[in-house]
């Protein structure tokens, strides 16, 4: 039996669940007593409250008084649909708390009491029922309407659930042109940046990417925008379709923080009689100024006065009327911002009605019109500045009539100051003058011709000048009168070679007096003479010429070579043996010096052998001449520098064949020079001076320019005394190598050495 009725009570459940699919599944009521103070007697007895901030659920409470129970009480619920609640109060204890009756849109709540026999009014502190909805379902922004109806009275309450907004800081980098965004949510929000138009509009941006914050990643994140405009703003929105979007613009109220990206953000556009500035803000919130300027090139453009433009307003965009504007393609547009400029030149060149240009003549510039249509034009002088052309002067004005030429003469009293000429449409009036500044160098041409012939005049004279002295070279300037004892040292044909290209210059260029061995070795096969080196020895013949230059005040100058090194000190150990036997070296060094001055001609056995033995005897010298005279210059200059006698001496070397360090110790007192370094100071040490002459009309020139052209004249045969020279260079260690030219002279082969050295000798002649 009690199975039956189990199976009946399910059978009646399923009955109602498919009679009424509205049935409230997911939905709570709930009905039980309540503290009266909860509810005012003097208002509707229905409250409303979200269950959270973040659900669509909104829930019910209605106070229903014990006496309301008989009159019929009826709770009516308006959202997304439209429900009916009647409340019932039962007195005999039930499981039951709602009971659905036949009709789907109406729903029937029991209130039961506790105690199973309870009467109504049996308790006189608790008369009031409360019935709760626990979740009515709604939208944001659309209102949940609750009413609350009995025989004896009618109220309703209504409740929209309101848009929620996230909670966000911003912060602001105005180098990068960046939002740092931090959000509060738990959710996700949506995040992007837009231009501000309105209290209700802010437009998205071309390249206003939405960006997504998950705080579960990050609650962070960097919102980029291109230009920093004052209506550039933010938005932060839930994810939800139509979620509340408030912008904050950051911006807003501060001046334009960077006056650039107004202009790279606007736009200029023309129109037959007009022209417009689009922004991306509202044109009115940026407060721009707009004037005519006239272009003279890409960096000028002055303003002009008087010339400023009204601009009509339409949101973003700026409407200016140029019906009475000259539009020659110079006439430009000068926008101002806060101190910041931009120029835009719209018009064209085919739409101006009339041109001019300026001629000037002496103290009067003209002015030449040319107009399609009739009209009046003015011209009046100004002063150009960087900002403005101030006006100077009286205005001049001139009827044009259509396709003629018409002149107008201004007269030019401020040539001082230049000054240029505007010139404007006066009637009918145009806005805009144009400035032409006229070319007055044509006005000076005469003067300038004069000083560009003198200036021609002279250059030609200098460089004839010029000329003449390098055609005739350094013999008309330098000259050395003295005599010159040129003496080598080494048999390598580039050493022979550069002592030949000394001794060419000085002789050729210098027009001085050289003596060198292998010349006259040379000269006796030409001229037969019998003071040659073949005819007097080369011992004798060194001391003759040694004692007639120092007679005529003259130079011995000795070449040094790294074989002069070995050389040298080959004598110096000769030279100290000798000494050890009895003096022998200095009896005979003074019987060949007083036969050298007596006679003019040693004998020729007593200036070779200087002793007996024979490590003293020549017997290994590879030449004939070259290293006899070296090694009897070195007894001179020692004796001359024991005597203190040794001021007609001096040392030379070839830059790239040896180096100042390779003399020996016992010569550091004589003069020493390097060629070509220092070639100057060998031309003074030789006596070099400028040639006199009487007749000649720059003997009267100061100093200071003579010696100028001396020095000069010394760079020049520097110069080509370097390109004589043999190419060489020095290794890397302290000592000094020859890199070319190098051919050493066997003692067997004496027969070919004697040829090579008269070959090489009638060089030499033909160089000299």
């Amino acid at each position: 039996m009690q199975t039956l009725r189990c199976v009946l009570w399910l059978g009646i459940v399923a009955m109602l669940v498919l009679a009424c699919p509205r049935l409230l599944v997911g939905k709570s009521f709930s009905c039980q007593r309540a503290d009266q103070d909860e509810y005012s007697t003097d208002l509707c007895p229905v409250k409303t409250t979200r269950r959270d901030s973040n659900t669509k659920c909104v829930t019910v409470h209605v106070g229903v008084e014990d006496d309301d129970f008989s009159q019929g009480p009826t709770i009516e619920v308006r959202s997304l649909g439209k429900e009916i609640i009647r409340p019932v109060l039962k007195y005999k204890r039930t499981r039951k708390k709602w009971h659905v009756k036949k009709n789907p849109d109406e729903i029937r709540v029991w209130c039961n009491e506790v105690t199973q026999n309870r009467q109504p009014h049996s308790n006189g502190s608790l008369t009031l029922w409360e019935l709760v909805y626990d979740c009515v379902m709604a939208e944001v922004q659309h209102p949940v309407t609750v009413s609350y109806s009995t025989t004896s009275m009618s109220c309703s309450v209504n409740y929209t659930i309101p848009d929620p907004i996230p909670n966000f800081h911003l912060s602001v980098d105005n180098a990068s042109k960046s939002f740092n965004l931090t959000v509060e949510s738990e959710d996700k929000v949506h995040a992007r940046w837009c231009y501000k138009q309105n209290a209700h509009y802010c437009i998205q941006g071309s390249h206003s990417n939405r960006t997504t914050i998950d705080p579960a990643q990050s609650n962070s994140a960097l919102v980029r925008f291109p230009y920093l405009l004052p209506c550039v703003c933010v938005q932060v929105y839930y994810t939800f379709t139509d979620a509340r979007r408030i912008p904050v613009c950051p911006f807003h109220t501060d001046a334009v923080a960077d006056a650039q990206d107004v202009w790279l953000s606007s736009e200029v556009q023309l129109f037959e009689s007009s022209f417009t500035w689009t922004s991306l803000c509202p044109a009115g919130d940026l407060k721009i100024f707009a004037s005519l300027c006239w272009r003279h090139h890409k960096q000028l453009c002055t303003t002009l006065l008087n010339s400023t433009l009204a601009g009509e307003e339409d949101g973003r965009i700026l409407i200016f009327n140029t019906s009475s504007v000259d539009k020659h393609p110079q006439m430009c547009v000068k926008f101002s911002l806060q101190g910041s400029n931009n120029i835009s030149c719209p018009f064209q060149a085919n739409m101006s009605s009339w041109q001019a240009h300026v001629e000037p003549q002496e103290y009067i510039l003209y002015v030449y019109l040319t107009s399609t249509v009739p009209g009046t034009f003015s011209a009046q002088l100004c002063i150009l500045t960087e900002k403005e052309c101030a006006p100077r002067g009286h205005i001049f004005s001139e009827k044009a009539e259509a396709t003629w030429q018409t002149k107008i003469r201004v007269p030019l009293y401020l040539i001082a100051e230049r000054p240029c000429v505007q010139v404007w449409q006066s009637d009918p009036a145009l806005n805009g003058k144009r400035i032409m500044c006229p070319d007055y160098d044509r006005i000076r041409w005469g003067a300038q011709a004069v000083a560009i012939l003198i200036l021609l005049g002279v250059v030609a004279i200098l460089g004839l000048f010029i000329h003449s002295l390098t055609k005739r070279g350094a013999a008309d300037w330098l000259y050395i009168q003295k005599p010159v004892l040129l003496v080598c040292s080494s048999e390598q044909s580039a050493h022979i070679s550069a002592a030949c290209a000394l001794a060419s210059l000085l002789q050729g260029d210098l027009s001085a007096t050289v003596h060198m061995a292998l010349s006259a070795q040379s000269s006796q096969r030409q001229a037969g003479t019998g003071t040659t080196v073949a005819d007097l020895g080369p011992l004798p013949w060194l001391y003759g010429q040694w004692e007639a230059v120092r007679e005529a005040q003259g130079k011995v100058l000795i070449i040094w070579s790294p074989e002069a090194e070995r050389t040298c000190q080959k004598w110096w150990e000769r030279t100290r043996h000798c000494k050890d036997e009895e003096s022998r070296e200095n009896r005979m060094e003074d019987d060949c010096k007083h036969d050298a001055r007596r006679l003019g001609k040693p004998k020729k056995e007593d200036c070779v052998r200087t002793c007996k033995d024979k490590d003293c005897e020549m017997q290994d010298s590879p030449s004939a001449v070259i290293e006899p005279v070296f090694t009897a210059a070195l007894s001179c200059l020692e004796g001359a520098l024991h005597e203190r006698k040794g001021q007609e001496v001096a040392f030379v070397y070839f830059q790239g064949l040896c180096h100042s360090r390779d003399f020996p110790k016992i010569f550091r007192d004589v003069p020493r020079y390097c060629i070509p370094q220092d070639f100057s100071g060998l031309i003074q040490e030789l006596g070099g001076m400028r040639r006199s002459s009487t007749t000649s009309w720059w003997h009267c020139w100061p100093r200071l320019v003579s010696k100028g052209m001396s020095v000069w004249l010394v760079r020049q045969l520097t110069d080509k005394l370097q390109t004589l020279l043999p190419q060489t260079h020095r290794t890397k260690g302290p000592k000094c190598r020859v890199t070319s030219f190098r051919r050493m002279m066997s003692v067997q082969n004496t027969q070919g050495t004697m040829q090579e050295h008269e070959a090489l000798s009638q060089r030499t002649a033909e160089m000299l």
